[in-house]
């Protein structure tokens, strides 16, 4: 009988021991065993032309040539990954990007009228985050396109005393943007090479004056190396990438409604007041071409309804109403110029815009188009500001506190540059389409 109970007892001891090395731990276990995110490090460099604009009657760059260099830190959710984030899946597992760039502009030359020397836009250094994403991907090649966004520092701003036909940038710092289309190649699981064709602007958003913008286009080659890519991943391709997204087990996603309520101090330069001082003073005015330009501010606020269709799109058609103070100074300026005609000035404005926003975890790009349903602001209105205008900016929604984000703005009419904007709002309110199903 002793015999049989320890018999009995061992049994249950070595079930026992074996019950915690399950299926489902085991997995825990292999995905302890692979990183979450596959970080990289690289470097390029590239030729780049600026495009041309007008100027005083004639065409303002005379010599547009420049280099443009690279160095980025890279990461990238890890396709092997059981908890990758929607988001990632949705993207098809993106690159996020942060790295230094370099301008080279130092050999254009800029040049209009009987300026006895040639302006330069010298050097800009760039500090950026990007998002890079493929469309296609198999083992060896890959096509995408990439979008960054940052500050950026130059060494030759306009100047009247020696740079003063540089009209494209008008202070040491401004913002930059760029946007690229790229061929990738992988020698090597671990190691991309890749060629892009790329757009890249910088401009201080009205925050001080000229402020034509340098814009350029170029071919850039880059290479980059991964740090800590798993010896199980041979290069995905676009196929298998596929197979794993729809291996993830998928929550549907129901629709909503939500109201963007959203405040915005904007900062910018009146443009007539910088045509007063470079076209119509006399010489010896100590104002002349000083560029001394004075800093307004535009509050504004705004009701948006929005529907978030799925996981990273919403859309909607909102109202905004500005204060502009700064307005009470276009009479003087109008009468400095010898302007005799009647207009009509108000510091306040009425606009209605579509509104579009894409999401990426805790950020959103956020863009808008939309029309003056009330606006009066003088000369400068019927010459130089069309009806359109137009917004782009990054918002940040903190995790601690989810309905509120921060964010900035570039606003623009009829594509120039008008103000920057720094934006707080939140999202009110939750309204479902339909019901869950059960």
């Amino acid at each position: 009988m002793k015999g049989l109970l320890r018999r009995f007892m061992q049994g249950v001891f070595i079930s026992v021991s074996f019950v915690p090395v399950s299926a489902e731990e085991t997995d825990v276990v292999k995905v302890d065993t692979v990183p979450r995110f596959i970080y990289s490090i690289g470097g390029g460099a590239g030729m780049n032309h600026l495009f041309n604009i007008e100027m005083r009657g004639e065409k303002l760059v005379k010599r547009g040539w420049g280099g443009a260099y690279e160095l980025f830190m890279t990461s990238q959710a890890n396709p092997l990954d059981t908890t990758v984030s929607v988001y990632d899946r949705v993207f098809g597992f993106p690159t996020l990007e942060a790295g230094v760039q370099l301008l080279d502009y130092s050999h254009t030359r800029l040049h209009t009228g009987d300026t006895p020397y040639q302006s330069s836009l010298g050097y800009v250094w760039a500090a950026y985050i990007g998002f890079r994403r493929d469309i296609y991907r198999n083992k060896r090649w890959s096509f995408g396109y990439g979008l960054e966004n940052g500050l950026c520092l130059s060494s030759r701003p306009y100047e009247a005393a020696d740079n003063v036909d540089n009209d494209m940038i008008g202070q040491h710092l401004s913002m930059f943007f760029g946007c690229n289309v790229f061929a990738g190649y992988r020698p090597m699981p671990a190691m991309e090479l890749s060629v892009g064709f790329e757009y890249k602007h910088v401009s201080n958003g009205a925050t001080d004056r000229p402020n034509k913008g340098s814009n350029s286009y170029g071919l850039t080659v880059r290479g980059r190396y991964d740090l800590n890519r798993p010896q199980s991943d041979k290069g995905l391709t676009f196929e298998q990438r596929l197979g794993r997204l729809q291996a993830f087990r998928r929550t549907p996603f129901d629709s909503f409604m939500y109201l963007d309520v959203n405040a915005t101090v904007g900062f910018r330069t009146m443009y007539e007041e910088w045509l007063l001082r470079r076209n119509y003073l006399s010489e010896d005015d100590e104002r002349y071409h000083d560029g001394k330009i004075a800093l307004h501010t535009v509050w504004s606020t705004a009701l948006v309804p929005m529907f978030r269709y799925n996981q990273v799109h919403a859309s909607g058609v909102g109202l905004e109403y500005s204060f502009g103070g700064y307005v009470s100074r276009s009479p003087k300026i109008e009468r400095e110029m010898g302007l005799t005609g009647h207009y009509r000035h108000s510091k306040h404005v009425l606009g209605i815009a579509a509104h579009h926003e894409v999401y990426y975890k805790q950020l959103s790009l956020a863009m808008s188009v939309g029309t003056y349903l009330f606006r009066q602001h003088g000369w400068i209105q019927k010459k130089y500001e069309p009806p359109i205008y137009e917004t782009v900016g990054i918002r940040y929604y903190p995790k601690f506190f989810k309905p509120f984000y921060i964010g900035y703005n570039l606003k623009a009419n009829g594509g120039k540059a008008y103000a920057m904007e720094l934006k707080v709002g939140l999202h009110a309110g939750h309204w479902r389409l339909r019901r869950k199903a059960k």
